[in-house]
């Protein structure tokens, strides 16, 4: 079983409580992503979810159990195939050496999990607006993505950069530059209706996210120095993500007008 489907079926007495859960899951993600994990009592959860007072903390714990449920949930559902990406990437890099042309396509393959990721998600926009408040005001929550995500990806773009220069990857230099390239990258999560808007992108297309992902991959091997991989679209066998558990969640969408 999924583990989303795990999360929303523990403790099914009936299938009211499944359903129970659901709406919980569902109605907070958008009260935490509209007012932020303090502004949402468990009161105003359960009104909303139009559900006892009591069902927050039988089904979840408390408040800060629910909270955590939804990031983890989202996360464990994700987590085969961002697994092998690093694993993709991390046999490039194995065998790259100083090779410019296998150190681009790291780059590349980098770039499409992030950028992939984003696309996969874009039905979930709440969540992304959780991630934001995550970032602009670091929790518990905060460690839980940076350990299970960031940290992962920018030990990576270390590797590339710190090859493509000649340097430990460790070093400051080499750790401040990947953590400016990881932030071109993941801004593209927050500029995405910006996007939209001046390309007339109304919807992702698997056509879209190879131009999109070649141009942020020649962006950043420009900027380290690297050659561009002369290749048109995912490298064979690359992982094709795509986030079917998360579909469950039948979260409102608030309306931008157009989205990539």
């Amino acid at each position: 079983m999924p583990p989303l489907e795990q999360a929303l079926a523990s403790r099914p007495l009936d299938p009211r409580t499944g359903e129970t859960r659901r709406r919980i899951i569902e109605t907070a993600l958008k009260l935490f992503a509209e007012h932020g994990f303090r502004g949402v009592s468990v009161r105003d959860l359960s009104a909303a979810a139009q559900v006892n007072v009591a069902a927050v903390n039988y089904h979840f714990g408390s408040k800060q159990g629910l909270y955590h449920t939804i990031f983890a949930t989202v996360l464990d559902e994700d987590e085969g195939c961002f697994a092998r990406q690093i694993e993709e990437v991390t046999a490039l890099l194995g065998r790259a050496g100083s090779d410019p042309v296998l150190l681009a396509a790291a780059v590349e393959s980098l770039a499409r999990g992030v950028l992939g990721r984003l696309s996969a998600f874009e039905h979930l926009r709440w969540f992304s607006v959780l991630v934001a408040r995550e970032l602009a005001f670091p929790g518990e929550l905060f460690d839980l993505l940076y350990r299970r995500r960031v940290e992962p990806v920018l030990q990576l773009l270390a590797q590339v950069v710190g090859s493509a220069w000649g340097l430990a990857p460790a070093s400051e230099l080499v750790r401040l530059t990947a953590n400016v390239l990881h932030g071109h990258m993941v801004s593209l999560a927050f500029t995405r209706p910006i996007l939209g808007r001046q390309l007339g992108w109304d919807q992702a297309t698997p056509e879209r996210l190879d131009q999109l992902t070649g141009t942020v991959t020649d962006l950043i091997c420009r900027a380290i120095g690297l050659t561009i991989p002369d290749r048109a679209g995912p490298p064979p066998g690359a992982p094709n993500c795509r986030a079917d558990g998360l579909d469950r969640l039948r979260v409102p969408r608030r309306d931008t007008g157009v989205s990539l």
